[in-house]
């Protein structure tokens, strides 16, 4: 049995929590057994006690040096007799990190995305130290972010691993009634293009309302759906710039959603317009729900998607391509059908929970020499 700290510094919805998620509750619990830590009750937690495992412990980590976080963790790591540690994103990564050197015991630290890393801040050459002395392996969400991330980092290629996000394909098999339709009231002609995701600066939401703005121009047919959670100063701004082109009745934002499903099963495109992706977990729901995939070439989604084949690639930050892909696939029968059929096949060959997991559990054996 190999026990595991497995840490994040936050509490909400988004795609590092998902895969933090499905470390605490999917693996083996014959072989594995996961200690989970967020930084506060919310989203995380409450997924973590209903798919019925442990209740998660709880340690505040806001600050740039916060040494009671690092007490913490080095506490639960002995408490618990952990063999391991698995850090999800950066911050949490550096304090990991140190809490491994102190008890001499390996870490896993995974990197999600190219956002963390950018911010720096303060003691940011002591924190790349600290994570390049204590982390025993450093994966990486995607081949892309490796090559991105390993150089400022300094991080030896044979210390790197490359596991990709995983979804549990069976949640997108069948068929849906599309029950968003119905709660937007939409007519049976009208094409509905949703994007999910946390409402953050990387996401470039204001790029898919420019673009939402040039479909109406074209025709009164599109609507658009965004989920996602969303508050504060960049949600406001968001609102306003709905206001100011005039698409009050032709955006929707959903907020947080728990049927994400039968939200892409309900759409007839998916639209990725983020300036950044480390990956893109929601990029691989769409294609195996079968809608045809629209996203920007901001890192992961290139790795995911072949241009032409499983889904179209436009640059980022460019409404004008990011509408004519979208009137595009929407308007040819033939090539909507060749990608959604490409991309399913594409998702259940490379993308699958198992598949992950297994990446997971491949490699606490290896850093703990456990069986």
């Amino acid at each position: 049995m190999i026990t595991f700290l497995n840490v994040i510094d936050t509490g909400g919805p988004g795609g590092a929590e998902t895969v933090f998620l499905n470390l605490a509750t999917g693996l083996d619990p014959t072989q594995f057994r996961a200690v989970n830590v967020v930084s506060r009750e919310g989203w995380l937690a409450d997924q973590i006690r209903a798919r019925g495992a442990h209740a998660p412990c709880f340690v505040p980590a806001s600050g740039s040096v916060n040494f009671a976080y690092l007490s913490r963790l080095v506490a639960l790591a002995r408490e618990h007799r952990v063999d391991a540690i698995v850090a999800h994103l950066y911050g949490a990564a550096v304090y990991c990190s140190l809490a491994g050197l102190r008890l001499g015991i390996p870490v896993i630290s995974v990197l999600h995305g190219q956002s963390d890393l950018a911010r720096g801040g303060r003691f940011a050459f002591l924190k790349r130290a600290a994570l390049r002395l204590g982390t025993r392996r450093m994966v990486f969400v995607s081949r892309r972010l490796a090559d991105e991330l390993s150089r400022p980092l300094k991080i030896p290629r044979e210390r790197t691993e490359v596991i990709a996000n995983g979804i549990d394909l069976r949640r997108f098999d069948g068929t849906s009634t599309r029950p968003l339709r119905a709660e937007l009231r939409l007519r049976d002609d009208q094409i509905l293009v949703a994007a999910v995701g946390n409402i953050r600066g990387p996401k470039s939401y204001a790029t898919l309302l420019q673009a939402a703005a040039r479909l109406c121009e074209h025709s009164q047919r599109y609507h658009v759906a965004i989920a996602g959670e969303g508050s504060g100063e960049l949600y406001e701004q968001l609102l306003e710039l709905r206001r100011t082109l005039q698409l009050e009745t032709r955006v929707t934002f959903l907020g947080l959603r728990a049927d994400v499903p039968e939200i892409l099963r309900s759409c007839d495109v998916y639209v990725l317009s983020s300036t950044t992706e480390g990956f893109s977990i929601a990029c691989i729901e769409a294609m195996a729900a079968g809608v045809p995939v629209v996203s920007t070439r901001s890192g992961g989604p290139q790795e995911i998607l072949e241009h032409e084949r499983t889904g179209l690639l436009v640059p980022v930050s460019d409404a004008e391509a990011l509408a004519g892909a979208i009137e595009r696939v929407t308007a040819d029968p033939a090539l909507r059908a060749g990608l959604t059929r490409a991309a399913r096949a594409r998702v259940a060959e490379c993308y699958t929970l198992d598949a992950m997991l297994s990446g997971y559990a491949r490699l606490l054996r290896e850093v703990t020499g456990l069986p």
